[in-house]
């Protein structure tokens, strides 16, 4: 998710917003309770492409809905990635982050004193919802079902999910028609409304979020075939160095095609994690020079690209070590620090193709370039040109962050069970 990675998954919600709604069916069936049209799915999806776009609101709060690409943030504000879903019948339609780094979708739902704006999902016009019951097996999969302690007078089984930057979600599991177009549609897909928040001001103006983790709540997981994979390309934010340009990004569900531009690592099982797609990064190197790194500063709480991550996050020893290697680097080519922002630099007097460039490497012999476009976030300073390092520390899980995944297709194949990145101008 946007800045936070899932840190602490499914714990007991004790739910005490008032749900003013009369969605009465629940859900009392197996996982994988589904329609016969769930059987084509992987073929309907196959090959199709979702406008993927970043928003930010305006100084009157309004979302844009349309999928180009529009200013960016300025600051250190997070920008978050979107696509245009539906959910219910009929179709509402949800504007939700896609996120690579957690499992469990959820939208915001209509309760007395809940979160609301003119998109807010209305479980009682929906004629396909069902509330997820305490005792069912997607309840014990995706809620707090050993917690279900009164199932009696609170048979509507909770979520909990919590995300390492402190904000969370909870409310209530329900199932209803994900819908991504008038043919792509995903019945009985279990999602959590939420009834509120932690942080809810993180969330910004998005309705939700589209959980594409490793997890058994995932997308993925949920889709009946299971897809081969999926793709994506992350638009370029902009500069007024004119260094990215407007774009369009797109997200792709279905079949992987192979293809020889993209470059692959495997992806790594870990026991004490299956929520996320991990990766075996061994070495980071800058201009070419790898940085003097033991392999085990990554490995110990492991590695993952998240979309929903805007800046990357690395243990503090890794981070020391790249904040010189850049210092040295820029302070050569002309930079100057800013006295008032740690890894902060004044690019003016630095040409675009002296921006450091990054490479990650892994255990497998792979290699991503992914250049100078995620390594630095502008920040607007009067008549300055001022770029901040766009790393920060974590002692949890590594993050490539979304800013470093930029313009560049990034491929999951769960068939072969690789991560792929293509070369950049994929979008």
């Amino acid at each position: 998710m946007a800045r936070r990675i899932i840190f602490l998954l499914f714990l007991i919600a004790c739910v005490d917003r008032s749900v003013n709604v009369h969605c009465e069916k629940q859900l009392v069936s197996s996982f994988d309770k589904h329609d016969n049209a769930s059987s084509s799915l992987a073929e309907l999806f196959s090959g199709k492409r979702i406008p993927l776009f970043r928003y930010i609101t305006n100084k009157t709060s309004r979302l844009s809905t349309k999928a180009v690409q529009v200013g960016w943030d300025r600051g250190l504000q997070t920008s978050l990635y979107v696509i245009s879903v539906g959910l219910g019948t009929p179709a509402k339609t949800q504007i939700v982050e896609i996120d690579t780094g957690s499992s469990t979708s959820w939208v915001f739902c209509e309760c007395d004193g809940c979160h609301t704006n003119p998109r807010t999902f209305l479980q009682s016009r929906s004629t396909t919802c069902a509330k997820v019951s305490c005792g069912t097996s997607m309840c014990l999969l995706g809620g707090s079902d050993p917690h279900c302690q009164d199932s009696e007078n609170y048979p509507d089984c909770p979520f909990r999910v919590s995300y390492q930057d402190g904000s969370a979600s909870y409310g209530i599991l329900y199932q209803d028609t994900l819908t991504f177009s008038d043919v792509q549609k995903i019945p009985g897909f279990t999602f959590g409304c939420n009834l509120d928040s932690f942080g809810a001001n993180e969330f910004g103006n998005v309705d939700g979020l589209l959980g594409m983790g490793a997890g058994p709540m995932s997308v993925l997981k949920q889709s009946s075939p299971t897809f081969d994979g999926f793709s994506y390309c992350l638009p370029l934010q902009m500069s007024e160095r004119g260094f990215f340009s407007k774009t369009t990004g797109y997200f792709s569900l279905g079949k992987v095609a192979t293809r020889t531009d993209v470059r692959y690592t495997k992806m790594v099982a870990r026991k004490k994690n299956t929520e996320l797609f991990f990766v075996d990064l061994t070495a980071i190197s800058v201009d070419g020079e790898r940085l003097g790194l033991s392999p085990s500063v990554f490995s110990r709480k492991g590695v993952v690209f998240d979309s929903g991550s805007e800046l990357s996050y690395i243990p503090d020893r890794a981070l020391s070590v790249l904040r010189q290697r850049i210092r040295e680097l820029l302070l050569k080519r002309g930079a100057a620090e800013e006295e008032s922002e740690r890894n902060c630099y004044d690019m003016r007097s630095v040409d675009e193709g002296d921006m450091p460039a990054i490479s990650l490497h892994f255990d497998d012999g792979a290699r991503f370039d992914l250049g100078s476009h995620g390594v630095f976030v502008e920040r607007s300073v009067q008549e300055q040109d001022v770029w901040c390092l766009a790393f920060a520390p974590t002692k949890s899980v590594s993050i490539i962050g979304s800013l470093m995944q930029t313009s560049k297709e990034v491929v999951y194949d769960l068939k072969r069970q690789l991560i792929g990145i293509g070369p950049s101008g994929a979008c």
